[in-house]
Order: C-alpha cells, then sequence, then structure tokens
C-alpha cells in the first residue's frame, strides 16, 4: 500500500533551456523550479531527466527537457526515518 502512496507524489513536467546547457546545469534548474512548485515545507527528491528535444526559440535553438520527481510532504513518512 506504501508503494501506491509514493507513486501518487511523482510529479512530471518539462523545462526549456538554450541547447548549450549541460545536464547538471538542467538539472539544478528543474530543481529549482519543482521547488518552486511544491509547498514550502515539501521537499523535492529523485529528480529524474527523461530526455530532450528541440524547439525554436527566440534567439537560438532551445531544447525542452522532460524530468520527474517526487514530492517527500513535509509530515509524510520520509521525514521520520531522519535522524
Amino acid at each position: 500500500m506504501s508503494g501506491m502512496a509514493d507513486a501518487s507524489n511523482v510529479r512530471h513536467d518539462t523545462i526549456i533551456v538554450p541547447e548549450r546547457m549541460g545536464q547538471a546545469e538542467v538539472t539544478a534548474l528543474a530543481e529549482r523550479k519543482a521547488q518552486a512548485q511544491v509547498g514550502d515545507d515539501d521537499t523535492v527528491a529523485f529528480l529524474h531527466l527523461h530526455g530532450s528535444r528541440p524547439v525554436s526559440g527566440e534567439h537560438a535553438t532551445e531544447v525542452e527537457w522532460r524530468y520527474s520527481y517526487q514530492v517527500i510532504p513535509a509530515s509524510g513518512t520520509a521525514a521520520d526515518t531522519a535522524g
């Protein structure tokens, strides 16, 4: 049953970045974007990039990355195991 609860906390999103940006930078930006979309006390964990596709942007070719992450609520079971 706990496995199903975990799955409900997985979210998917996309982020568009310049083509020259490396995966580490993309991951950092995606983590910031994800954290901004969850509650202040909630934690973003296990962010994973799934792949990218080129999109035409204003200035140059940009890349749209797909990613997923898990949201751990502040009152969630993960907090019980910390410390």
